[in-house]
């Protein structure tokens, strides 16, 4: 019997060694041949295995994993370099095979069937289209750059209609923006007050990203975000909802939380330096007055907006302070950088003379440096949102793309004026406010294409007309 049990131990401790020594010699190759991400990947396999087969179970997780890489993933490529974009994708795709697979999850399509949805799927569709635009750089690159222009919100918008129908399912969407948020904010003066780490350091000065986030010796805060410009717009969004939902029919304790938010957002925003962002509270802030319809806030708000425009283009009030002398250029016409994005932009016409449907998805931007870097698309600015949809989709796709965006504000700005319950039009006007101020924003910046930004609306428009639906 002991040498049997001899045996055994000697074979375990034999076949342990053997299947350590694998792990290690493995381990080893994949580090050699794929470097520390393709290690970690390794190393996370079986978390990823669980979460794959929890969402083929609760597909709803996978959106709530959706907004938060969203978050996160920009800053997480300055610590681990990787595609944590495509995780968004991966994840979208496996939610959407959990409900088609799942026979347990029971859905009522028609739900899918509304002029929003309808929309983003034409929206795609001319994206699709514009996969064989002869002045392209090839399915490759229309693949990586059709992702945040069109793909998400073609996936994400009908899963909203579909799994997210209860005033709950709102309430869990806006608690976890808040929270992100604020965990953002909370980054962001951490690099105000201590400085960048050595990663963000690295981001800053090896990757060349120092000349638009050290103006005159300041930093322009970026906490975890892809740079300070989708900081400060995201943070100038939730200032603006928080804000709005500090006037709802909520609990004193409840309201004292949404002004503080508000207030904090603000804080954020202003250590960001971004001059675009603006435009979220002012054009976001008209648009909430406008729906509620009410004339004395009207005009007070109108007032209030008219005095901070005249103390910022007329006066020298608060110059000492960097982020406001920023804000303060916005409104020169003389400023160096308008006059840049113009000279862009009449390059871009000059080109796009001939080309109706654009110079092709994936032409311009980050991914036209990437696939064509010596072309004239690659080499010029799009900054604007706008100006890069209608540099890669020409004047059809802007034309189409900008009566979507005008299609989704009238139906919104008429779904919050018909709205009678008070609290439910709160909520609808929060969000309405924050669409429309990202729409405009964006003629400034790529703000409607950014993360989380562009995460948040493609999760917000549906959320919007889903409140006068809820149970």
């Amino acid at each position: 019997m002991r040498l049997t049990l001899k045996r055994v131990y000697q074979a375990s401790l034999i076949s342990g060694l053997f299947l350590s020594g694998s792990l290690v010699v493995v381990g080893f190759l994949i580090l050699k041949m794929m470097g520390i991400t393709g290690a970690l990947l390794l190393c996370a396999l079986p978390l990823i295995i669980g979460v794959i087969r929890n969402i083929m179970k609760y597909p709803k997780a996978a959106v709530w994993l959706v907004l938060i890489l969203s978050f996160l993933s920009p800053g997480l490529t300055r610590y681990v370099p990787g595609p944590w974009g495509l995780s968004i994708d991966i994840l979208l795709a496996v939610c959407w095979l959990s409900i088609l697979l799942n026979k347990r999850i029971k859905l009522k399509w028609r739900h899918a069937r509304n002029p929003i949805v309808w929309v983003s799927l034409i929206w795609m569709a001319y994206l699709a289209f514009e996969m064989v635009n002869p002045a392209g750089n090839g399915p490759m690159a229309w693949f990586y750059a059709m992702r945040g222009i069109g793909f998400y919100q073609a996936l994400a918008v009908p899963l909203i209609f579909l799994l997210f129908r209860k005033e709950a399912d709102f309430q869990k969407f806006l608690n976890l923006l808040i929270l992100l948020s604020l965990a953002g904010t909370i980054w962001g003066l951490k690099q105000q007050v201590f400085g960048v780490d050595a990663a963000e350091y690295r981001w800053l000065y090896l990757e060349d990203h120092h000349e638009e986030h050290i103006l005159h010796g300041v930093l322009r805060v970026f906490s975890f975000y892809s740079d300070a410009g989708a900081f400060g717009a995201s943070q100038a969004m939730m200032s603006l909802m928080c804000g709005i939902l500090f006037t709802g029919p909520f609990s004193g304790k409840k309201k004292l939380f949404y002004l503080s938010c508000a207030l904090i957002f603000l804080i954020g925003f202003a250590i960001s330096g971004t001059r675009g962002a603006l435009a979220v509270p002012l054009a976001g802030g008209i648009a909430y007055l406008i729906v509620i319809r009410n004339f004395n806030i009207l005009i007070v708000g109108a007032s209030t907006m008219i005095v901070v425009f005249c103390i910022l283009k007329y006066t020298f009030l608060f110059q000492g302070v960097e982020q406001v002398r920023r804000m303060r250029t916005a409104l020169d016409p003389n400023n160096k950088s308008l006059s840049v994005r113009l000279d862009n932009q009449k390059t871009f016409g000059r080109y796009l003379a001939n080309k109706p449907f654009g110079g092709g998805v994936g032409t311009a931007g980050f991914w036209g440096a990437r696939f064509n870097p010596e072309s004239l698309m690659a080499n010029t600015a799009t900054d604007s949102w706008y100006v890069k949809i209608w540099a890669e989709t020409g004047v059809v796709g802007l034309s189409l793309h900008l009566a979507i965006l005008g299609f989704i504000l009238g139906k919104g700005g008429k779904t919050c004026m018909l709205l009678q319950d008070p609290k439910r039009k709160t909520y609808a006007c929060a969000l309405f406010a924050a669409i429309t101020g990202v729409i405009f924003a964006s003629y400034g910046n790529q703000v409607f294409g950014q993360m989380p930004t562009g995460i948040i609306m493609n999760l917000a428009i549906p959320f919007l007309f889903l409140i006068p639906r809820w149970r």
